[in-house]
């Protein structure tokens, strides 16, 4: 049975279906004897998910005795055109089938289990454990303050383990801002991309920042260098709230790892203090929570010296953000007003966190 014949729409797959990527597992774990009885499903995180579709099932074994829950979450890639083309550019598909079955084993951070692993061309299925009573936080509204520290310490026990001059061995497979051609390709494609993006969302966000994204482009390669002359680590690259689950106990589980690569921990921390956190709050808390990150560092093991480029580390990722969104949100639709209040509320507050940290100043130096 190929996965290339299955439906694009994870609601409509059925038990014979189900059962099939249960009992194989891909590149999960087998589950002989998983068969669905009977599934429903309803569409997940429609507003959020950019690059995939979501679906939440609940089945029914035909062996009661199986040891599997009932409630999972199937995740397929979109069928948005411009969401392909930017998912396609990153092969994010194949990475996260990769992720689950060869990094998430290595990282302490919790992740979803995973049942199914499916990966074919450009079409996957990945099958992950519901998790019941743990929500996802609120985007557009912004993170809590709680949720914020949790989320900033969750990120730097996640970072630490990795923190290295070199990658650690076994690791060459994962992509990253080391490998030959990533901003040169970038470079290219957010230089297409600026007339969309701009004419879209160019009148919500500060002259000055824009200019100095015009400036940064051409200084991509600059910034790399930059990155790669302090320790690389593992980072999710899309680490936001609508990829957080919140239990009530404040443990956070970190979802979609498409975009999992080596780069600099700091520009996983701009992403989320800059485009999670609403601009008051984030002005009020910006200062505790790198602190907070660079302590966690510490307290997991990384040496206080190496993180001493932090504060300005994040503040330079803020430029490399700008040149992404603009690159990803100038062709994704957004069919709808919250997407596209998502889109604004992210690129407004990263725009003004790059003003607030004049990110601009380090332009000169490139």
């Amino acid at each position: 049975m190929s996965i290339l014949d299955f439906p694009s729409d994870p609601t409509e797959l059925t038990e014979k279906q189900l059962s099939f990527l249960f009992q194989d597992g891909g590149f999960a774990r087998a589950n002989p004897g998983a068969e669905v009885a009977e599934v429903t499903a309803e569409v997940l995180a429609a507003d959020s998910a950019f690059l995939g579709r979501l679906a939440h099932i609940e089945v029914t074994w035909s062996d009661d005795k199986i040891e599997l829950p009932n409630s999972f979450v199937v995740k397929m890639p979109t069928l948005d055109p411009g969401g392909r083309a930017v998912g396609e550019m990153l092969n994010v598909w194949a990475r996260e089938a990769h992720f689950y079955d060869r990094l998430a084993p290595l990282i302490t951070t919790p992740v979803p289990s995973c049942r199914a692993n499916f990966l074919e061309d450009q079409k996957a299925i990945l099958i992950l454990d519901f998790l019941d009573g743990a929500n996802p936080g609120d985007q557009i509204a912004g993170a809590s303050p709680d949720q914020a520290r949790a989320a900033v310490e969750a990120l730097a026990q996640l970072h630490a383990p990795f923190w290295g001059e070199r990658r650690p061995p076994g690791l060459d497979w994962v992509p990253g801002i080391d490998g030959p051609g990533v901003v040169e390709g970038l470079a290219r494609a957010i230089e297409t991309s600026l007339p969309n993006f701009l004419s879209r969302f160019g009148n919500l966000l500060p002259n000055q920042t824009l200019d100095w994204l015009d400036q940064f482009v051409p200084l991509l390669s600059s910034w790399r260098s930059d990155v790669l002359s302090k320790p690389l680590t593992i980072t999710h690259a899309d680490y936001r709230l609508a990829n957080m689950l919140f239990e009530q106990t404040g443990k956070v589980t970190i979802i979609d790892w498409q975009t999992a690569m080596f780069s600099g921990g700091a520009t996983d921390l701009s992403f989320f203090v800059a485009t999670n956190l609403e601009i008051n709050l984030r002005r009020e808390l910006e200062s505790e929570l790198i602190q907070l990150y660079s302590d966690t560092l510490v307290d997991c093991g990384v040496s206080a010296a190496a993180t001493k480029s932090v504060q300005d580390d994040y503040a330079k990722a803020h430029l490399w953000w700008m040149g992404m969104l603009a690159n990803n949100l100038s062709s994704i639709e957004t069919p709808d007003e919250v997407s596209r209040t998502l889109f604004e509320a992210m690129l407004t507050r990263l725009f003004t966190a790059a003003l607030d940290a004049d990110s601009g100043r380090f332009l000169e130096g490139w």
